[in-house]
């Protein structure tokens, strides 16, 4: 893919969006993983997350008549109907019923893979509320009150995942007690910060210290405080990690690809952190006294929603927040996507934004008052903006892609 003069900013942006998603795919990097360190022997694959089918068609792709037996779960509309393999679709953002049948076949799989069988795992994001075993006192509505009252929270996804494990029978490495062998190999696609093994997908097979005190910041309401329980894991299980894709590689494929096509590119590293407004306030006046050319930013906002939230995620929020900084800027056009293609419970990874986004949608109303109702995908949409993508196999948190033209 190259990126021409004579494109647009949005088409400009739209395709170094479209190459970061390419360099973190999961079948690719699953692929390029598997041809650095073959693996010998029949193999047992369980793939987790938004990215199992794409990882699991990669690990087809290699492994081939290696592989002995193998269970995908994922978001329901992200499987592969070309995959032989038993394939399980369930509950995302929210948990339901599936994710909880999803556990099960979990524990059922783990626990049954064959003697002289290696045991391979390839875990996306997503798989927190994809697949789940709870104690007896807790039942779905309770998990789903749980999952609603956490994405609501404004809480980062690392502290999010910590009182999912503290509740969960698999996670927090609860899993490997299950597992009928005695070494493991897992590859993970990471969505959080700083790549922390134990805390993607929360740590199915990465024992955590269970006692660890959660944050000042994440004060658990009663009903939920009295279910969790900090007892250790224990477990010989051997476990080798790999890392294979994350917000950092899709963010240097951007930067190669924009050097390589003749522009200046100025990379801000993964400062996308914090509150989604307080992040629209310092990249409007990063870019407004910025050198012309491609910025980069990586990370993943956070999010406080209202009891009843409209349309979209954090970064179509992100992405109408910087609409109403830049409003009236000229030569300012700002790329906010989801590299999962689903931002929040919606089917759009997020927008492109410019100096008239604002203009183009007044026509249904102030923008301020769609940012108070959490309903920035409705005004987005009327101004034409929404970004959407379809499932991208693969999920490295977001991206920020900038394009500042010469004044």
């Amino acid at each position: 893919m190259n990126i021409s003069n004579q494109q647009t900013p949005k088409q400009i942006l739209s395709d170094l969006y479209f190459i970061a998603l390419e360099a973190v795919n999961g079948q690719h990097v699953v692929e390029q993983q598997l041809h650095q360190k073959p693996l010998q022997g029949d193999i047992a694959i369980l793939a987790v997350g938004k990215a199992a089918s794409a990882m699991m068609a990669g690990a087809i792709n290699v492994l081939s008549d290696q592989i002995k037996t193998a269970l995908i779960i994922t978001k329901a509309g992200h499987g592969d109907h070309s995959i032989d393999w038993p394939c399980y679709e369930s509950g995302h953002p929210i948990p339901n019923q599936k994710s909880l049948d999803a556990g099960v076949k979990l524990l059922e799989f783990i626990n049954n893979i064959p003697e002289n069988t290696m045991f391979l795992a390839l875990i996306s994001g997503g798989t927190s509320a994809l697949a789940e075993v709870l104690p007896a006192d807790a039942d779905l509505k309770f998990l789903q009150k749980m999952n609603q009252w956490l994405i609501s929270s404004g809480l980062p996804i690392h502290e999010m995942n910590r009182i999912r494990q503290l509740l969960s029978l698999i996670k927090g490495g609860k899993a490997l007690c299950h597992l009928s062998v005695n070494k493991m190999t897992q590859y993970l696609i990471s969505d959080v910060h700083g790549d922390d093994i134990s805390i993607i997908g929360s740590g199915l097979f990465v024992t955590t210290k269970q006692n660890k005190p959660l944050a000042d910041k994440a004060q658990l309401p009663d009903w939920l405080k009295n279910k969790i329980s900090y007892e250790q894991v224990k477990t010989s299980v051997l476990v080798e990690s790999y890392i294979v894709a994350n917000n950092e590689k899709a963010c240097q494929a951007v930067i190669s690809h924009a050097k390589q096509c003749g522009y200046s590119v100025s990379y801000h590293s993964q400062t996308l952190y914090g509150d989604v407004l307080a992040l629209a306030d310092k990249l409007a006046v990063s870019l407004q006294h910025s050198e012309p050319g491609i910025h980069i930013w990586g990370g993943e906002p956070t999010l406080s929603l209202p009891e009843e939230p409209g349309r979209g995620g954090r970064n179509q929020h992100l992405a109408l927040a910087l609409a109403v900084q830049l409003e009236n800027t000229q030569g300012i056009t700002v790329l906010v996507g989801a590299t999962d293609g689903t931002d929040g419970p919606t089917d759009d990874a997020g927008a492109i934004i410019d100096g008239k986004t604002v203009e183009r949608g007044a026509h249904c109303g102030s923008p301020i008052d769609y940012l108070e109702a959490a309903d920035a995908g409705s005004f987005l949409e009327q101004a034409g903006d929404l970004l959407s993508t379809g499932k991208t196999g693969t999920n490295v948190m977001d991206l920020v892609i900038a394009i500042k033209a010469p004044v």
